[in-house]
């Protein structure tokens, strides 16, 4: 996991609407079903049975699965044309919102991903291939570096909208339960694009670190500000397996 934090004032993800009052008190949100952690032995918090999970006292521990990768391996990888050579840059991945496919954003030219024209490629489109815990994967794509022009350029409406995953990094959301503030530490994506799970600090004062799915983090509504909130009940967070990376 890259140490990656965005300069983000609040904290929210922008793939579904709650209902906010005042963030003093407990949050009313719209509800959500999670299944959570029904077994010792599990990983993927939607199917218990895609990879294994060590207790860890009264948590289970998650390890990413085969397919998964860490939006902060991805910021920043290189982008190669099937002869090897690097053309472009990862500079982001475009979350979008409901109903729309992530895209992963790249830059051409440049020098070592600053500078040059921003533009979008469909996860569909490259190669995305995990690498070990830790390394950025590798991302192939069937283009010569002149044809990257022909991507369309990305320009970004408004900033801190939350609807790009370093933005969501390091964002402070509140418990809709309690008020209370946690950090989104990174966010868990498949090689498809389509985004998961959130890794959280259930505290700003803690190095611990949990699993919760992605969209329980919403944009609240109301006077909110466009405020994050995470709508998840105290239950859920003390069951929300611990996050294990090297």
């Amino acid at each position: 996991m890259k140490t990656l934090f965005a300069t983000a004032s609040a904290a929210a993800l922008m793939l579904g609407a709650a209902a906010c009052s005042d963030t003093s008190q407990s949050i009313e949100t719209a509800g959500y079903e999670t299944s959570g952690p029904q077994v010792e032995e599990v990983a993927d918090l939607e199917d218990p049975t895609a990879q294994t999970a060590e207790a860890t006292g009264d948590r289970v521990e998650y390890t990413l699965a085969s397919g998964e990768l860490e939006a902060s391996d991805l910021i920043g990888a290189s982008v190669h044309n099937p002869a090897g050579e690097e053309i472009a840059t990862v500079a982001d991945v475009f979350l979008g919102t409901e109903g729309m496919q992530p895209v992963i954003l790249i830059r051409d030219g440049g020098v070592s991903g600053l500078g040059g024209d921003l533009r979008t490629l469909a996860f569909e489109a490259a190669s995305v291939t995990p690498g070990e815990v830790g390394d950025e994967p590798d991302l192939i794509v069937a283009m010569s570096e002149d044809s990257l022009e022909t991507l369309p350029e990305f320009e970004q409406e408004e900033m801190n909208d939350y609807r790009l995953a370093s933005e969501m990094m390091g964002a402070v959301p509140a418990l809709s339960f309690s008020g209370d503030m946690v950090r989104v530490n990174d966010l868990i994506l498949t090689e498809g694009g389509e985004l998961r799970y959130a890794v959280i600090s259930p505290g700003l004062a803690t190095t611990e670190q949990v699993v919760i799915n992605a969209n329980a983090i919403k944009v609240a509504e109301g006077d909110s500000d466009g405020e994050l909130v995470v709508d998840i009940d105290q239950a859920e967070l003390d069951e929300a397996p611990m996050y294990r990376w090297e």
